[in-house]
């Protein structure tokens, strides 16, 4: 049987009304979509959120309840919160039949969170979606070309939900996955803060996108830091940390779990093969200015905790820019960390399962936004020189699944001035 991809991103906390500007310019029509509110009766088969038929993707505790993000960190940092659905939450997938599907959001969800989702290999479609409410994502209107009702389609979505209904001649199936797993973790950057789109703009999802045949999880907090108990005032635990645990560093984490969130299987059902980790942005940044000396040692720790989890993984040290500054008629760029990322690279040569990738030459100055974030060109260029890395060096196979750099369309439709 044909198996058809339908991949949906979950997106995130911002409204349909927010601006998206590019090139100085008002976005028209930036949030195509909207799924309609349904109630469910007999021609509707329904799975609970614990159903074997729901695969769950990334990282969530017991209650199926995914990692959260919120504005204080404990700096405003325009982050996110808990269960608003989130495009760095973690996420279902399912496997369907029928020619209809719809998406049950529990109690926690927040009135008017933005989802993203899309069909196979089709443009992202968006919709707002509240609290106990269940909204159909698949139906009559939805472009699945002449795929069969009885074929096999998978659904994925990054959420936390309810439950998942199919129609009541129809039935859901546990998904098929990819052989090969990569992890990113790092802070805002790899998180996509302030791109386009957010996570869906980011070098981190247009890496493993652009990858496409391999699962995938983001591990992308903003404001976080590598070392532990030492940043913000010595309160805030560091990536390491976090990396056990189901839920991030936001508030509504703390309100829900204390000070003890959940302890999350990092070694889980499959290993991972690759991890990418870019850190050190906010150690180097007031008010931390965190020693070298020290987040040095906090890199040791974090590498020797991912491979003791997973000894055959590869790890690859991507590098952290700092600022661009004007020298003359010249921008020239500054990396953070620079001596101490080549020495962590130094300790692991021998033993062959660490690289350093640097950033240098990648990125221009106009690449970077006023925060000191990628603009989504930035995070085009980082993501193709990544994956043309991984293609010549671990001669991995580039097989992406339809659109990659969702939204980013400039263009001169004029031949002449």
């Amino acid at each position: 049987m044909r198996v058809t991809h339908i991949l949906g991103w979950l997106a995130w906390s911002l409204h349909a009304s927010a601006t998206i500007l590019q090139n100085g310019q008002e976005r028209e029509d930036p949030w195509p979509g909207q799924a309609p509110v349904i109630t469910l009766d007999d021609n509707w088969k329904t799975y609970e959120a614990d159903a074997p038929e729901i695969a769950f993707k990334g990282r969530w505790d017991s209650q199926h309840g995914g990692r959260s993000s919120s504005p204080d960190f404990p700096l405003p940092l325009a982050t996110f919160t808990n269960d608003d659905p989130d495009i760095r939450a973690p996420g279902i997938k399912t496997e369907f039949t029928g020619n209809k599907l719809a998406v049950s959001f529990g109690p926690s969800t927040n009135d008017g969170a933005l989802v993203a989702y899309r069909v196979g290999n089709l443009d992202w479609q968006y919709s707002n979606v509240t609290a106990d409410s269940t909204y159909q994502f698949i139906g009559d209107d939805s472009e699945l070309g002449e795929v069969p009702a009885d074929t096999g389609k998978v659904f994925e979505m990054r959420v936390q939900i309810a439950s998942v209904s199919s129609a009541g001649d129809a039935h859901l199936n546990v998904p098929p996955r990819f052989e090969k797993k990569v992890e990113v973790i790092g802070g805002s950057v790899a998180a996509g803060q302030y791109g386009t789109y957010e996570t869906l703009s980011s070098w981190s999802w247009l890496f493993v996108a652009g990858l496409g045949n391999v699962e995938h999880t983001l591990t992308a907090y903003p404001g976080v830091c590598l070392v532990d108990k030492q940043c913000y005032g010595g309160q805030s635990h560091g990536i390491g940390w976090y990396w056990h645990r189901a839920s991030d560093p936001g508030s509504r984490a703390r309100a829900t779990y204390g000070d003890e969130p959940e302890k999350f299987d990092v070694k889980g059902d499959q290993a991972t093969d690759l991890f990418l980790i870019q850190m050190g942005g906010n150690d180097h940044r007031h008010p931390n200015e965190i020693p070298g000396r020290n987040y040095y040692h906090g890199y040791i720790e974090l590498i020797d905790d991912l491979h003791q989890t997973h000894p055959h993984a590869t790890v690859l040290l991507v590098s952290q820019w700092g600022s661009w500054k004007q020298d003359g008629l010249s921008f020239v760029p500054s990396e953070v960390y620079e001596d101490e990322h080549r020495a962590i690279h130094e300790h692991y040569k021998d033993q062959g399962f660490v690289y350093y990738f640097s950033t240098k030459g990648i990125l221009q100055h106009n690449d970077i936004n006023p925060k000191n974030h990628p603009t989504d060109v930035g995070h085009i260029k980082l993501a193709s020189h990544l994956l043309q890395w991984v293609r010549l060096v671990l001669r991995w196979e580039l097989e992406p699944l339809g659109e990659v750099t969702h939204g980013t369309l400039y263009w001169n439709n004029q031949q002449e001035y």
